[in-house]
């Protein structure tokens, strides 16, 4: 069986290099494919020598996203609003922490196939341990409820979660902020990087 699938492979491919023209390295590949790579490889090592990929001690970005994804794993106030899709508030809420895909999984939602001789990429877990969506619009909302629980609500409107209280005016259709932040991001300076 093994044996006739090779046989299958080795066929394909030879019948697929019969309608190419000047397959002279490898199906599909001509004299003028290879003309253009090699200049457009050309061009790639000018750049690298001439505008280089920088190296940088720190990442101010790198920082912004781990900092948010230490504050997600806490409980950090906010206040969340939804719009409908004419852009006008439907309802707002004092909230836990941000809103969540609906999709998001506990478990991959992808699995490897194949029988090992290729290889497939499947996705990992974030560092909060869940597998972010990809799809939905639907959210959950953690609204802090008149008795001080958590209700969980099904939305999906657009959502956005501020982290500082904010006045609703309905009437209007605008939003103001109401307090301070619950917290914010530290952003270090050059020196305080290169001390460490």
């Amino acid at each position: 069986m093994k044996r006739l699938t090779q046989f299958t492979v080795m066929l394909f491919l030879a019948l697929s290099c019969m309608g190419v023209e000047e397959c002279d390295d490898g199906c599909g590949t001509s004299k003028a494919e290879k003309a253009d790579r090699a200049q457009a490889d050309e061009q790639q090592l000018l750049y690298q020598k001439t505008q280089p990929v920088p190296k940088m001690l720190y990442s101010q970005e790198r920082d912004a996203i781990t900092q948010l994804y230490l504050a997600r794993n806490k409980n950090v106030y906010t206040h969340t609003i939804w719009r409908g899709d004419t852009s006008i508030i439907e309802y707002d809420c004092p909230s836990i922490g941000y809103p969540l895909p609906y999709d998001t999984s506990l478990t991959n939602p992808l699995q490897a196939y194949g029988n090992g001789s290729a290889y497939t990429s499947i996705e990992m877990a974030e560092p909060n341990g869940l597998f972010s969506s990809k799809n939905s619009i639907a959210t959950w909302a953690r609204c802090i409820g008149p008795e001080g629980r958590i209700e969980a609500i099904y939305i999906e409107a657009k959502l956005t979660a501020f982290p500082f209280p904010l006045k609703v005016n309905y009437e209007t259709n605008r939003v103001t902020r109401a307090g301070p932040a619950s917290y914010s991001l530290s952003m270090k300076s050059e020196e305080e990087v290169k001390k460490k």
